[in-house]
């Protein structure tokens, strides 16, 4: 308040001196008063102005003493502590009534109400990765206790706690600012008593513990993922969810088999320290794809109403904070074609977001940076068409392990499965999270590890290399495997090991440089009628990209530089690991490449060599390729 512009009358008014008692800090309350008192002796009216605030003050007292009896309660309250009923805590509260009228306090202005029903903080959480305190709030309305956790911030400011009327607090902007007061008080008169708890915003593994099945670290972000995070709990009968999962596994298809795998092996991810990887599965439409992405999704959760299973159509930042919320939990997303156009055909950027395990740097009002987002855990999609195109980057085709559908439908009646696992799931899941823990990191990395060897020396065996950052995934797959099918499912069904080790990409098949060669082969074949074949010229052809002679393709630069960029590639990666292939030709100067007169015109060109040393095209027809390379 400014005393300084205020007259005799608005200075010695009703609304000045309410003001005044109504600040609740006593050293603000006693520098508003020297500094009314400063003016009133301007004004010449000081002791009436005294007069006014001992009248002020002696009221106050009178109301506080009636406070103490709790006149409108109709029950008394020793010392003023908590009196609502179906309430264990009794916690002291100051200078408010609280009963089962509400909460409420008197001052010189009359009755203060806070809420009109029972309220108040019940525990404090610590969180584990922010470090922010949040608040559990206990509330009645009509017989029902209820419970909700919040932010500190809300709590502390009479603008953003009507932000708990959404959950049905009693809260208006008019005792907004009672309210904060009541919880502050009371959280403070009573820091000894208020149950202080570790808490997490994530799922999966915290410190030891399995959020949300073990209790010891308690969740606080329910309300913000309301729909997900209820989704994960057991409901119906356990023996009809395994039965009708051992009847599935029976039937020897792949498809169902290695999702189930896949959706345990997510939770061990974490505790054998390796990062997220995605399983795909793609085929033609309305054979069970979606099916048996439900069904892993009942391990652990309800599988319908697109509650665990989501759609790729939400942004990428939605993606981000459902992934980091599920943290070890497998993420399942269902028909990736829907978001193709997004990404011009080319997953690559989503894959290693996905599968990098954190998410963007994001920085806060006060020009710090925001916790990152973060997760260890195994995607599980689906695709009508597989999601490695020939111009994803390498890095790309490592974390995929793509699985094509087998002939026919994968499930003998997909509606039936969907009623009944709609009905019956979340158990496995919880089941399997306590083999983990009971069996220990060492003894599950000890299987990991034996099936990792076997994979390796398969390969060798069969003289083929297979890419190393593929075989950890499928390691932790077949991993799972094993775990389940021995103690959970105890039905003899593993996965066919050489099924799997035939997922696996070949090196070559995941080299960027040689896709981008195969891809730059096969330009070259479609584009034919744009090179000069020997014997003709150049006044035949619409565009000259450049010529073929002597087993090689003499392409213009700029030509060459376009296809790298529609392979995905870098056009001097390319060169440099063409020649040590022995795939591009080295002009004397030892550059890249070498000057050739085309159409009349000395430019410079790169010279890469033809499998095979082909050097004619001929006309495709069915069975063949674009150059005549093992005609002759």
């Amino acid at each position: 308040m400014n005393f300084e512009k205020m007259d005799k009358k608005e200075l010695l008014s009703i609304r000045t001196i309410e003001s005044i008692m109504d600040e609740e800090d006593l050293l603000a309350r006693e520098i508003m008063i020297q500094e009314a008192m400063d003016r009133s002796e301007q004004l010449k009216c000081m002791t009436k102005f005294k007069t006014l605030m001992n009248a002020a003050k002696k009221e106050e007292k009178r109301l506080m003493e009636l406070a103490k009896k709790d006149i409108r309660g109709g029950s008394k309250t020793n010392n003023n502590v908590i009196d609502f009923s179906g309430c264990e805590e009794s916690y002291d509260c100051g200078a408010w009534v609280a009963n089962d009228s509400g909460v409420r306090t008197y001052t010189v202005q009359g009755e203060r109400l806070a809420c009109y029903h029972p309220i108040l903080p019940v525990a404090r959480m610590i969180n584990i990765q922010t470090g922010k305190e949040k608040v559990k709030l206990k509330f009645k309305k009509g017989t029902i206790w209820k419970d909700i956790v919040v932010d500190k911030s809300i709590i502390a400011s009479s603008s953003k706690i009507v932000a708990l009327a959404d959950y049905g607090v009693s809260v208006t902007s008019e005792n907004s600012k009672a309210l904060v007061s009541y919880l502050s008080d009371v959280e403070n008169m009573n820091v000894e008593e208020i149950e202080v708890r570790n808490s997490t915003s994530k799922l999966g593994w915290i410190r030891g513990d399995f959020v949300p099945y073990d209790v010891n670290v308690y969740f606080d972000n329910e309300f913000n993922f309301k729909m997900l995070y209820e989704s994960i709990r057991t409901a119906g009968n356990r023996e009809k969810w395994y039965d009708l999962v051992k009847k599935i596994r029976t039937k020897g298809r792949l498809e169902p088999k290695i999702y189930i795998a896949a959706a345990f092996a997510s939770v061990l991810i974490e505790p054998l320290n390796a990062l997220p990887f995605i399983v795909n599965l793609w085929g033609d439409t309305g054979k069970g794809k979606t099916v048996a992405l439900m069904l892993a999704a009942s391990i652990y959760a309800f599988p319908g109403n697109n509650e665990y299973v989501t759609d790729p159509k939400s942004t990428i930042t939605a993606l981000e904070t459902r992934t980091n919320f599920l943290n070890n939990f497998p993420v399942l997303i269902d028909d990736m074609s829907q978001i193709k156009n997004k990404f011009d055909d080319d997953f690559s950027t989503l894959v290693y977001f996905l599968c990098s395990g954190k998410g963007k740097e994001r920085s806060n009002v006060n020009l710090g940076i925001n916790a990152t987002n973060s997760w260890r855990n195994v995607f599980l999609t689906n695709n009508e068409h597989s999601l490695v195109t020939e111009t994803m980057q390498g890095g790309a085709v490592n974390r995929i392990i793509d699985v094509e559908m087998s002939e026919g439908y994968i499930f003998d009646n997909g509606n039936q499965v969907v009623e009944l696992i709609k009905k019956n799931y979340g158990f496995a899941g919880k089941e399997f999270i306590e083999l983990v823990k009971n069996m220990g990191t060492d003894e599950i990395s000890k299987i990991q590890k034996d099936f990792q060897e076997r994979i390796t020396k398969r390969a060798e065996q069969l003289g083929v290399e297979k890419e190393e950052k593929q075989i950890l995934p499928m390691s932790i797959i077949l991993t799972a495997d094993k775990l389940a099918t021995e103690n959970l499912f105890q039905d003899g069904q593993y996965l066919n090991f050489a099924e799997c080790f035939e997922l696996l990409k070949d090196k070559d098949a995941v080299s960027e440089n040689q896709r981008a060669y195969e891809y730059m082969i096969s330009e070259i074949g479609i584009n034919k009628n744009n090179f000069i074949i020997p014997g003709t010229t150049g006044d035949d052809y619409r565009q000259i990209w450049g010529t073929i002679e002597s087993g090689y393709a003499v392409i213009l630069k700029n030509i060459f530089d376009k296809i790298c960029k529609e392979a995905n590639c870098s056009s001097r990666a390319f060169l440099s690991w063409g020649r040590k292939k022995e795939l591009v030709k080295v002009g004397k100067d030892g550059k890249n490449t070498i000057t050739k007169r085309i159409n009349g015109m000395v430019q410079r060109c790169v010279w890469l060599k033809l499998p095979d040393d082909g050097n004619e095209f001929v006309d495709v027809e069915d069975g063949q390729i674009p150059f005549d390379f093992e005609q002759k």
